[in-house]
């Protein structure tokens, strides 16, 4: 909660639900409206049409309204979310324009180091505050790990050093007790058990018991300085079990589809083969969402596939978590260990109350993977997901077999990952195309 200040104005991260004050917005025919119209690219026919608008679209249109508010703090959830290059640059010089307090959540690190001057991290439960950008905090962030590492190392090498060390202790008390126990001397050697008194009246007895206490000390206390320091979790998902290969290629015949009611996309004949990485990108509107859902609907695809779409609603998280509560022990066991690897705790998610759009992502994807699909579609998957976990999921993805298709406006995860790409142009005032690029 802010306090101190007369208006809040909150842009949320989910594209789901229609802004509250849109048709206000809309309907006001000032000059700062206009202006925010204008710069924004917000058209008169999507009042009305949020149903059918794409996810950039609407995105638009919920900055738009929260521009127009006249806000003492704005506070923005991923603004880059769906926006194609253009747009993005145009809510970046909007963003800069703002006269408040912003307070920005985001992972498009291009944005945080434009608009940032102050940095807030979370990272393992931990607060971490900056006096920087984004770039400088992240680099501090990674020398400050990287001197963890090397101090839990060397914490990781004398433990192991005291542990050899309380063996053998333990082992000098075991024979200590034997040399100091009467229980095999004759009964009538009394020059042995003298000889035996003498050593416990000296305290030879109990030396070796302290020196193993000593050193048992220190083992726990070097154990539970160790539990201060940060972990580091394996990261990257390995797809176990074969990919079944045949029934490929998947093709796409040459067709038409309607965008809006006047607009369509067209598109020539199409086809993936096994071990081929689709990229696809586009402007905002230009149907890619629309294609991938008529790809779906019409190719006969005789294999397990997995298909993520580009926003999943409240009421698709809430199906998803009673699914996940309803598998075996070992598929949970399976699902928790893919999510741990793309950064999240599966146990917390499930019992968070509102879990974020990513985190329900990460969820949706490892439960995907439990059924070793051929065929993997995945519609902006690195909308809302953090920065360790995109670079876990390239990854991951580089190493996958099977045949990808994705979409996305994230220019680095489309040229690491893609072996071809398919470009949504607009070719005509109402038609756009795809245009295939090797």
């Amino acid at each position: 909660m802010i306090t101190g200040n007369d208006l809040v104005v909150y842009c949320a991260q989910s594209t789901e639900f229609v802004p509250d004050e849109l048709e206000e917005f809309m309907y006001t025919y000032t000059k700062e409206a206009f202006k925010i119209r204008d710069l924004l690219g917000v058209q008169d026919e999507w009042l009305g049409a949020w149903d059918v608008l794409s996810h950039g679209e609407r995105k638009r249109l919920q900055l738009a309204v929260a521009f127009w508010r006249d806000s003492d703090v704005l506070m923005v959830d991923e603004p880059t979310n769906h926006l194609d290059q253009k747009s993005q640059a145009i809510v970046l010089e909007a963003l800069k324009s703002y006269k408040g307090v912003g307070v920005l959540v985001s992972h498009d690190r291009t944005l945080l180091d434009a608009l940032s001057t102050h940095t807030i991290m979370i990272k393992f439960g931990e607060i971490i505050k900056y006096r920087s950008k984004f770039s400088f905090a992240q680099e501090a962030y990674t020398q400050t790990q990287s001197h963890k590492k090397k101090v839990r190392d060397e914490q990781e090498h004398e433990l192991k050093k005291i542990g050899k060390r309380v063996q053998m202790e333990r082992e000098k008390v075991s024979l200590a007790k034997q040399r100091f126990s009467k229980k095999h001397v004759g009964r009538f050697d009394s020059a042995e058990k003298e000889k035996i008194n003498g050593a416990i009246f000296t305290g030879k007895d109990k030396k070796d018991g302290q020196i193993l206490q000593s050193t048992m000390t220190k083992q726990r206390q070097l154990s539970e300085n160790m539990g201060t320091v940060d972990k580091e979790y394996a990261m990257g998902i390995s797809f176990e079990g074969d990919i079944v290969k045949h029934g490929f290629p998947i093709s796409v015949e040459k067709s038409c589809i309607t965008l809006f009611e006047t607009t369509e996309l067209c598109f020539p004949s199409l086809s993936i083969d096994v071990g081929d990485k689709v990229g696809i990108s586009g402007e905002n509107g230009a149907g890619k969402s629309s294609f991938i859902r008529y790809f779906v609907e019409k190719v006969d695809f005789q294999h397990a596939y997995l298909y993520i779409p580009q926003e999943i609603t409240d009421a698709q998280a809430q199906s998803l978590f009673m699914e996940v509560s309803e598998l075996s022990s070992d598929e949970k066991g399976e699902l928790f260990t893919l999510v741990q690897r793309l950064g999240s705790d599966a146990k917390a998610l499930l019992k968070s109350t509102i879990p974020s759009p990513g985190e329900v992502r990460k969820l949706l994807i490892a439960k995907g993977l439990l059924q070793h699909p051929s065929l993997i579609i995945l519609d902006e998957p690195t909308n809302h997901m953090d920065l360790d976990s995109i670079e876990s999921l390239e990854a991951s993805l580089q190493a996958y077999t099977g045949a990808l298709v994705f979409i996305t406006h994230d220019k680095t995860f489309l040229e690491n990952l893609s072996t071809k790409q398919w470009v949504f142009e607009k070719r005509e005032k109402e038609r756009y195309s795809v245009q295939e690029v090797l």
